[in-house]
């Protein structure tokens, strides 16, 4: 058997994980301190709500879904306690009943949110459950780096402003969207036959082209947000603080997963589930590869390309230059993360075209319409998902394989990454509203969600008459 690739990276964490989260946590902790402190009056709140919002929201409902049993009445107990639970606390906070100990409950928004959360999260469970399990610790590593880089982030004079909330928004997207890559990545290794350390290793560095790839969407969107914002002006002060975050939140949530992976006593157990699941997503997914043959497949992107032009035409292209250079600029830092233009060409023209198409839909449905810079925002947040999915697809490919079990590869290992990226984006996108009152939070949420909704309806097709078409 062919061994994975372990790369400096995911070798060193793995063979030091308490050295790495031993330099990586207590510096982030001063970072915040030093941050709440020097910053100014308000800082300190505003650095430890935000804190709490992402502990409630992002880090107890994956560590509560990962608790959860597999199966039978034991699971069916643990659904109604937490729904239980839910309610209790909810009613708490409307002052409907009194609990016997004085501390106040959470507020019922948030209650709710983290509630519905763990719904989406619950409901994910037949298709990453063990990544949920393996990668339990991917927010708890993206919180602690964004608290560590709020405190930057205040020292700069972002934390209260909008541009601050979309950073923080997307760092606790990337550094969930990492770690569950990794735990991803592991899955397939260890059932694989690798042993746990070295598995972990290579998880860390698989997980380094998706995060490359991440990191220059983020510089981009700051980029022509910047310009968006100040009218022209490009604000490198704001580009650096919103890559400083990001680049904690991945670090910290790779860093914590591999290191959590090897010292952990992960058993066969997980490479069970992981063949378990393979052949429940291939027995889910056969009804839609009988239907979608690459002639379908084609048929099917001819229709969205009509659709795209109508949409194109009834509302036109929304700040239409810096919208081609936004997708041309992530079609070349796509090319350079994954190497391969094939990906690369996926990811911009499914995200060009599902940008118009959910344009169009916000225009007939009669809801707010995001501002042009959360705009870009939201479709920074789907061109990362983009890239998980995709990446999975260029793995996917090999000479003997025809188009439909290439996309039936590529569906099983990266649709689990692309929802939980996608859910984390929406959850994130609410901690930034909920901590750092960022108005523009619902609109881009919707557009997100939208633009998520019309890509994962376009790629099996796209990538099937890909697939077909330029075979390897």
């Amino acid at each position: 058997m062919r061994e994975a690739p372990v790369g400096i990276l995911g070798a060193f964490v793995a063979e030091r994980p308490y050295l790495s989260i031993g330099l990586l946590a207590p510096g982030l902790a001063a970072l915040a301190v030093v941050g709440a402190r020097q910053a100014g009056v308000g800082a300190g709140e505003t650095i430890a709500l935000l804190t709490l919002t992402a502990a409630l929201i992002l880090v107890a409902p994956m560590a509560i879904a990962a608790a959860a049993p597999r199966g039978g009445f034991a699971l069916a107990g643990f659904a109604v306690a937490i729904l239980a639970i839910t309610i209790m606390l909810t009613a708490t906070d409307m002052r409907l009943i009194q609990l016997p100990v004085s501390i106040p409950p959470p507020p019922r928004a948030l209650v709710l949110a983290a509630f519905a959360y763990f719904a989406f999260l619950a409901a994910l469970a037949p298709l990453a459950r063990n990544v949920t399990r393996l990668g339990v610790l991917a927010s708890f590593g993206a919180a602690l780096g964004v608290a560590g880089a709020a405190g930057y982030l205040a020292l700069e004079g972002y934390l209260d402003a909008d541009g601050g909330a979309i950073a923080v928004a997307l760092a606790l997207t990337l550094g969930v969207g990492t770690g569950v890559n990794v735990a991803a990545d592991f899955s397939n290794f260890f059932a694989a036959g690798e042993n746990r350390q070295r598995a972990a290793a290579a998880a860390g560095h698989s997980a380094v082209a998706p995060s490359a790839f991440s990191l220059m969407a983020l510089i981009i969107f700051l980029f022509l947000y910047s310009l968006t914002a100040y009218e022209g002006a490009l604000d490198l002060r704001l580009i650096w603080a919103g890559f400083t975050t990001s680049a904690a939140a991945i670090g910290t949530a790779l860093v914590a997963v591999v290191g959590g992976l090897v010292l952990s006593n992960i058993s066969e157990r997980a490479a069970v589930d992981e063949n378990r699941r393979r052949r429940w997503f291939a027995e889910r997914w056969r009804p839609m590869r009988l239907a979608l043959p690459a002639s379908t497949a084609m048929a099917a992107i001819a229709i969205a390309g009509v659709f795209f032009v109508i949409a194109a035409f009834e509302v036109g292209i929304i700040a239409p230059v810096r919208f081609i250079v936004f997708i041309l600029l992530l079609c070349i830092a796509a090319a350079l993360a994954f190497v391969s233009v094939r990906t690369s060409t996926l990811i911009a023209l499914n995200l060009a075209v599902s940008a118009i198409l959910a344009d169009y839909a916000i225009a007939v449905i009669g809801v707010a319409a995001p501002t042009t810079g959360d705009r870009f925002a939201a479709l920074t947040l789907a061109a990362i998902a983009l890239g998980a999915l995709t990446v999975s697809w260029r793995d996917a490919g090999d000479t003997w394989r025809n188009a439909r079990d290439i996309v039936e590869n590529a569906l099983s290992d990266g649709l689990r990454r692309y929802l939980f990226i996608v859910g984390a984006g929406a959850a994130s996108l609410y901690v930034t509203e909920y901590a750092l009152s960022w108005s523009g939070a619902v609109p881009t949420t919707i557009y997100f969600l939208m633009v998520s909704l019309i890509a994962l309806i376009i790629a099996p097709a796209a990538m099937t008459a890909m697939s077909a078409r330029f075979r390897r």
